[in-house]
């Protein structure tokens, strides 16, 4: 029985690097002005993938806690298969635009799901202490996977756009064969009776009810969940806007390419070595590191321009920092009946945060140019993310001793709220 969950870890590594292996994410934008789209088309599409993101995120993390995490990662996998292919057929925009929405349903599947299936495969195996290090090689795999990617997407980009997009759909397809090969970890679900099996609307708006029941507890869970998504969010603004940024500096787009595969490197390393950096300062002093590289980042590429290229590296190490620790805290934290569902509460603030955040950073770096953006953007997102550090640490020492206590309660609000 062990052998199954200890091969599931495994079998993660090779699939997150599949997964991640997108070398289509950086030459979407250069693809879709190829294949005739406006800049307003692109920014449209961008927004119907994470408003798709929003209405889905919740409901597939349900699906996968009542249906299985291996379920959703190979539904999710199938799907995202469908999209490539439009993306390589279509010639108008309701056609890409049906791409987006199914890959954005596609990593809607896999969000929670891929995450949870790791950390109760280790809960299986009694061996939830080692997540954090687990997590944070697979996040190393992961990073390095996407700065390889960012490598090949633009060498078979400058050859044609074609090999590219095809390239990337083998690699999806290899993603799905892996994905079959994970086993299913045991979620008790104790409210689900036989007569309630096949009320499967009912049970999914009590699964959403019920998870959110269990938030009300943890009240640090839902900061935690606010301070990932802001961090993907900024870093991820950065590196899609950094890359117009560095070419108007009049970087080639093969230095650009190198920049950013470096610092998919360095994101790497410091996902790896995350937990090595709380074990020494702790959980407080990991969060103050993370906020003062967010603010020296956007400080320095708002006032520096000479020396964007180090700044723009530091935003990679912060988010790599983050992504290790939250994932670790939150799952920690949370009941294994729930844990899909919760955990698509961080996709769904991620979604909630780009669709604001995105496109009113285009906005105004059009209008007033990128480093008074920067600018403003660290003006504004920075107090957020020192407050929720605030409530993180001020209120994680009372949430530890909540743990137990919760989780024993979780079980009997279900049935109360079931029956």
């Amino acid at each position: 029985m062990n052998t199954k969950f200890k091969r599931n870890i495994k079998i993660g590594y090779a699939y997150n690097f599949f997964l991640q292996l997108n070398i289509t994410s950086a030459i979407w934008v250069l693809y879709l002005s190829f294949k005739g789209m406006s800049l307003a088309e692109i920014g449209i599409l961008e927004s119907i993938y994470h408003i798709t993101g929003l209405l889905f995120e919740l409901p597939t993390g349900a699906i996968a806690d009542l249906h299985g995490r291996k379920f959703c990662v190979v539904l999710g996998r199938a799907v995202n298969l469908l999209s490539c292919i439009l993306m390589i057929t279509s010639k108008s925009f309701m056609g890409f635009a049906v791409s987006f929405i199914l890959s954005s349903a596609a990593m809607n599947l896999n969000s929670g799901a891929a995450e949870a299936l790791i950390f109760d495969s280790l809960k299986e195996l009694g061996e939830e202490d080692r997540y954090k290090k687990i997590w944070g090689q697979l996040a190393f795999v992961m990073s390095m996977s996407q700065g390889t990617a960012v490598l090949l997407g633009g060498i078979l980009a400058d050859i044609r756009f074609l090999y590219a997009y095809i390239f990337g759909t083998f690699v999806q397809m290899l993603a799905l064969i892996v994905a079959f090969n994970f086993s299913e970890p045991t979620i008790h679900k104790p409210y689900m009776d036989k007569h309630e099996e096949n009320r499967s609307g009912k049970i999914l708006m009590d699964q959403l009810t019920l998870s959110i029941q269990a938030l009300k507890g943890r009240k640090t869970v839902m900061y935690a969940i606010l301070f990932s998504a802001l961090t993907g969010s900024l870093q991820t603004t950065v590196f899609f806007y950094s890359q117009k940024y560095f070419s108007d500096m009049g970087l080639t787009k093969t230095i650009i390419a190198v920049i950013c595969a470096f610092g998919s490197f360095i994101e790497a390393i410091s996902s790896k070595y995350a937990y090595s950096l709380e074990k020494k300062v702790r959980l407080k002093g990991t969060l103050i590191c993370i906020c003062a590289l967010s603010i020296i980042s956007l400080a320095g590429l708002a006032l520096w321009r000479k020396y964007s290229v180090l700044f723009y590296i530091m935003t990679t190490v912060s988010g790599g920092f983050a992504y290790t620790i939250m994932s670790d805290y939150i799952n920690s934290r949370i009941p294994s009946a729930y844990r899909a569902t919760i955990l698509s509460f961080d996709s769904f603030s991620f979604s909630l945060f780009m669709i604001f955040l995105f496109p009113l950073f285009g906005f105004m770096a059009q209008r007033t140019g990128f480093e008074a953006t920067f600018g403003a953007t660290a003006l504004i997102c920075i107090p957020l993310m020192i407050f929720l550090t605030n409530r993180l640490t001020w209120h994680d020492n009372e949430d530890v001793k909540n743990v137990k206590v919760l989780e024993k309660q979780d079980e009997p609000i279900a049935a109360r709220q079931i029956s």
